[in-house]
């Protein structure tokens, strides 16, 4: 069980540049492949959609994102809130950060993310995280253990 922040699931969704989005590419590739479940906090459905309705029409971006949600499961923003402030309060993390940290370190999995900040938070507090822009190879070699 995987926790796959947003800025991975955007790099694969549109092309801002090359290594970005074909790192991110391979990565679903080998999650799908291996049948790896992906986890997220419910909160990821506001930032994602609020993303997707910046780069395209209402109509394209809410088919989009029914398509990306329906593999996902999700932790709701209730059992996260306090470990979510207990985040912040350690690590000073964004708040949506925070929300991503928390549900990793709830559900024992590890994060995925392409937002160094978000990267130094989750190992600030002790979660096992990986920044796939630096750390593909090692991310390959987890998700295939």
């Amino acid at each position: 069980m995987i926790v796959v922040d947003t800025s991975v699931f955007l790099d694969e969704l549109f092309q801002f540049e090359q290594e970005r989005h074909e790192k991110a590419r391979l990565l679903f590739r080998i999650i799908q492949n291996g049948e790896i479940p992906i986890i997220e906090p419910e909160l990821f459905k506001i930032e994602l959609i609020g993303q997707l309705l910046r780069r395209m029409k209402q109509t394209e971006a809410t088919v989009l994102f029914d398509s990306v949600i329906t593999r996902l499961k999700f932790v709701r923003t209730n059992e996260l809130e306090d470990l979510a402030f207990s985040v912040a309060l350690a690590t000073g993390s964004r708040a949506i950060d925070s929300f991503f940290i928390a549900a990793s370190h709830l559900k024992t999995a590890f994060l995925i993310s392409n937002d160094k900040l978000q990267v130094k938070s989750a190992h600030k507090f002790g979660v096992d995280v990986y920044y796939l822009l630096d750390e593909f190879e090692k991310v390959k070699e987890r998700l295939r253990s």
